[in-house]
């Protein structure tokens, strides 16, 4: 059972997989990209906890080095914002995991701009391949082109109706 998880082990298991042929032979998990996962989770891992001891080393900064008076307000918003025992920020492995995950997710997150970055550069794109032309060629969108193309079919059979009759 288990050795249908990993990619290419169903192939030698079944020789009915073999000749139904590879990718329906793709098991779970792809050993070839196993070290890289490792790898990224060990750097999320440092990442993770390196971040957490930089926000503890602000949070100390900021309410028991208070030789700053400018600090004042800032140390009693963050006493508010983390309320922790005795002014000591501590995590442990659990923290750091956690952390770590919400890393991940949030690396993982598609945002709106990366939309809005891709379109202008492809008017952008648009713009310059017309002016490159002299202003001559069209540069025609997806759908308009479709009803172009349909309308010249029907002009075409209408023509060919016409030569006959």
């Amino acid at each position: 059972l288990a050795r249908g998880l990993f990619r290419g082990s169903c192939r030698a298991a079944c020789p009915r997989a073999r000749a139904l042929g590879p990718h329906l032979a793709m098991g779970i998990v792809n050993t070839a990209r196993l070290l890289d996962g490792i790898v990224f989770s060990v750097f999320l891992l440092f990442l993770g906890g390196f971040g957490l001891f930089l926000s503890g080393e602000l949070l100390k900064m900021a309410l028991v080095n208070e030789g700053n008076k400018n600090m004042g307000k800032v140390a009693a918003v963050l006493k508010k914002v983390f309320p922790f025992p005795d002014n000591k920020f501590e995590f442990n492995l659990t923290h750091v995991l956690l952390f770590s995950l919400l890393i991940a997710l949030l690396s993982m997150l598609h945002h709106d701009a990366q939309d809005a970055i891709e379109h202008s550069v492809d008017k952008r794109a648009k713009r310059a391949a017309k002016k490159a032309d002299g202003g001559k060629a069209k540069v025609e969108e997806p759908e308009k082109k479709e009803k172009k193309d349909e309308s010249e079919k029907k002009e075409k059979k209408e023509k060919a109706k016409a030569t006959k009759g």
